[in-house]
């Protein structure tokens, strides 16, 4: 496992729950608080914005396949 399948795996187990959204920007406003507060501690690595554009593709995928159903 890479160090970005962990992150999103505290990213979920912590703080996002796809389903807890009504819109992406909600989504977007969380996750980036949380990478404000990740980045405020001691970790071995710094995420960016393009952590959070795949969280953001991920809801946008299951949003879209909801849709269609």
């Amino acid at each position: 496992m890479n160090h970005i399948e962990q992150w999103f795996g505290i990213v979920q187990r912590k703080r996002l729950r796809i389903n807890d959204f009504t819109d992406l920007d909600h989504l977007a406003e969380r996750l980036m608080a949380f990478v404000a507060e990740w980045n405020a501690h001691t970790h071995p690595c710094n995420w960016s914005t393009k952590s959070a554009a795949k969280v953001m593709a991920k809801y946008q995928a299951q949003t879209t396949q909801a849709a269609a159903a």
